[in-house]
């Protein structure tokens, strides 16, 4: 009986330390989503825009945990503010020698974004992001809720 208990508790533990680590994680993710909107829409509103330059393209490419790749473009980008030229990377696919309507942090020019990453359309995939990390979220709870049966 004693080993009974006893592996049922270390099993309650593990169950538990399982679902802390997610919903902390997913926590972390939205407040992540969150922070990216609301970065985003402020440079939108209080930065300055201007035209840059493309003037290199990578790729980054791995894959989901489905085995499907997923390919994330970044974009060198030169532009002038003053008298000083800057390159900065940004999201997003360019030609080489594509003029880049862009918005940067006047107290920061090291915080560049394309003009179409910073107003609603731009963040429109942070808030798919958030609507499934918060159905992910609502789905462990009800989980937890169902499993463990207060």
């Amino acid at each position: 009986m004693a080993r009974w208990l006893s592996r049922r508790s270390l099993s309650g533990v593990g169950s538990f330390a399982f679902f802390a680590a997610w919903f902390g994680i997913l926590i972390v993710m939205l407040v992540a989503q969150v922070f990216d909107i609301v970065s985003a829409l402020d440079l939108g509103r209080h930065g300055v825009r201007t035209t840059g330059v493309a003037l290199s393209t990578r790729s980054e490419t791995w894959n989901d945990t489905d085995g499907h790749p997923i390919t994330v473009n970044y974009t060198k980008i030169g532009f002038t503010v003053g008298t000083q030229r800057h390159v900065e990377e940004i999201s997003g696919w360019y030609a080489t020698g594509e003029k880049v309507r862009i918005v940067y942090d006047p107290e920061s020019v090291n915080v560049v974004r394309s003009e179409e990453d910073t107003g609603l359309g731009g963040v429109a995939g942070n808030f798919v992001g958030i609507a499934l990390l918060l159905g992910m979220l609502v789905f462990g709870v009800s989980f937890v809720f169902s499993w463990h049966r207060w």
